[in-house]
């Protein structure tokens, strides 16, 4: 009984630490919501179209408009006020030399007319949520709106992670779920966009997953158990439906941390009835979807455009990825926003690796070969993805891949070097637990803060000024001052989380050989 007394009043205590988390996620992605123009990043008018599309009930498209490359594209019918005018929606990057977002120009009306997509036959799963503010005021203010919705769903699937990790125990863990948030994570997460929501997911997928095979008997009980099966479909349900790389992305995550489990823990997990009926119902039922909805959207019907393709010897093709897209890759998972055009400091995305380094290096150095093993080949398997599909398009459609594409699972080698605890155990052994995850965390506040401003500035005052986030043509409605602030309350809750919410004790808790799940039973409270 008081071992089932001390679960409980440790789940509690779980509980108001998901709060502090859903708070902190929220206000950092809102930061980005209300800080950038319409169309602020990738391909967002795209998105925007199809949101309000599927809120009003156009699921595929049945028009089509020639679009300012004179291809002819798909497109719904939306509000003219819903983006600024066609001539004046990309002129923040195209044509060259960008332009500060004061070049954009909108109308009132309301008349509807086609309006072009290139998300015409994505999944409606995501669009319809973020698309009813768009519907209510089709305007920049619903756009902001439409963009909070997403935030809000990104940072639920956030703030359940760390509350995953919370079971798991250690100060190393919530502090890789912050660093998984990447600048451009939290751009795309506070822009209509269903990549950054795609991203949560993944992060919540294997924070559920290892929570659920690594984590010390002495953190679950029956009650834990489910939330964290929950919070897995859920995660897994979303991956597998949000867009069409999901089944490809949920296989990978899931088979990391199979392998990264706990001798016993995945025969504990299949004696569960409730395990093994809630995971595969959520599986199959979540592919069965992704397949039908490709079936009836015709979206595996993709076009070949002649202009675009790049047509290489092989050898040519393995050189140009290496040199160019490789490095592109990496540049855009930390920091690479807009339409690409916008890059930061080198400085800082060196800066940012230097962080993920800072936990994946010396966990992964104390965690065992095996353990090193898996997460090495999960990093690589994510860039053989990359890989095969710029083979696959580029005679096609051109150069296809981007870095952000892969990160639903490529956060997974950081969040698997995380969940051992050889490491910490050296750091509360020299009483530097605490400092170490804090230092990480100020680290993380200070990049993240440049990068919006950096941003900021680009949308201001043009693609070439000096740093400064205050003058400018043009300024965020809220103005600059409102995004920051919310960037730096957000990023100071999630340190208080690091280093107040209750951890394991490393130096005196020892290796738990996991055997069963939910062996104390749930009282209710």
């Amino acid at each position: 009984m008081a071992e089932g007394a001390e679960i409980r009043s440790y789940s509690g205590s779980v509980r108001r630490w998901w709060w502090l988390s859903l708070t902190a996620f929220f206000l950092m992605g809102a930061a980005w919501a209300v800080a950038l123009p319409a169309n602020g990043t990738y391909d967002e008018k795209d998105h925007i179209t199809r949101a309000y599309a599927v809120a009003t009930g156009q699921l595929i498209p049945h028009h089509t408009i020639v679009n300012r490359r004179g291809d002819v594209v798909p497109g719904f019918l939306a509000p003219a006020s819903l983006l600024p005018s066609a001539a004046t929606v990309d002129c923040t990057w195209s044509p060259r030399p960008p332009k500060p977002a004061s070049c954009q120009r909108w109308t009132d009306s309301r008349t509807r007319i086609v309006t072009q997509s290139a998300a015409a036959r994505y999944s409606p799963v995501y669009y319809l949520p973020a698309g009813l503010p768009l519907v209510l005021v089709p305007d920049l203010t619903g756009i902001v709106l439409a963009r909070l919705v997403s935030v809000a769903l990104s940072a639920l699937l956030l703030a359940c992670a760390v509350g995953a990790a919370l079971r798991l125990g250690g100060r190393l863990f919530p502090v890789a779920i912050m660093l998984s948030g990447t600048p451009l994570v939290m751009n795309l997460s506070g822009s209509v966009n269903p990549n950054g929501l795609e991203i949560a997911a993944g992060v919540l997928v294997f924070s559920s997953l290892l929570a659920l095979v690594r984590a010390p008997d002495g953190r679950l009980d029956d009650r834990a158990v489910r939330r964290l099966l929950v919070s897995a479909c859920a995660g897994s349900v979303l991956l597998l439906t949000l867009r069409e790389l999901g089944p490809v992305l949920l296989a990978l995550d899931v088979g990391a941390c199979a392998l990264l489990a706990r001798r016993g823990r995945l025969a504990a997990l299949w004696r569960r009835r409730d395990a093994r009926w809630a995971l595969g119902a959520c599986w199959v039922a979540g592919l069965a979807f992704a397949a039908g909805w490709m079936e009836f959207s015709g979206f595996t019907d993709i076009a070949p455009n002649v202009r675009d393709a790049i047509h290489l010897p092989l050898s040519g093709e393995l050189d140009q990825i290496a040199t160019y897209r490789i490095p592109f890759y990496l540049r855009q998972v930390v920091g690479e926003f807009s339409y690409g055009e916008t890059l930061v400091s080198s400085y800082m995305i060196i800066g940012w690796y230097l962080l993920v380094a800072a936990i994946v290096v010396p966990c992964v150095r104390y965690a065992g070969r095996r353990h090193a093993a898996v997460l090495a080949a999960l990093g690589v398997v994510c860039l053989a993805l990359l890989v095969v599909l710029e083979l696959r398009f580029l005679p096609s459609i051109g150069w296809f891949s981007q870095g952000r594409y892969a990160l639903p699972a490529l956060v997974g080698v950081m969040l698997g070097a995380a969940s051992t605890d050889g490491f910490e155990r050296r750091l509360a052994a020299r009483a530097r637990l605490r400092w170490y995850p804090a230092a990480l965390v100020a680290g993380a506040t200070v990049l993240q803060v440049y990068a919006l401003c950096r941003v900021l500035t680009r949308f201001e005052s043009g693609i070439a000024a000096p740093l400064n986030p205050f003058p400018g043509t043009w300024h965020p409605s809220l103005g600059p001052v409102p995004p920051l602030l919310a960037l730096l309350a957000g990023s100071a809750l999630l340190a208080a989380v690091v280093t107040v919410a209750p951890g394991r004790c490393p130096a005196t808790e020892p290796p738990t050989a996991a055997t069963d799940l939910g062996t104390v039973p749930a009282t209710s409270v």
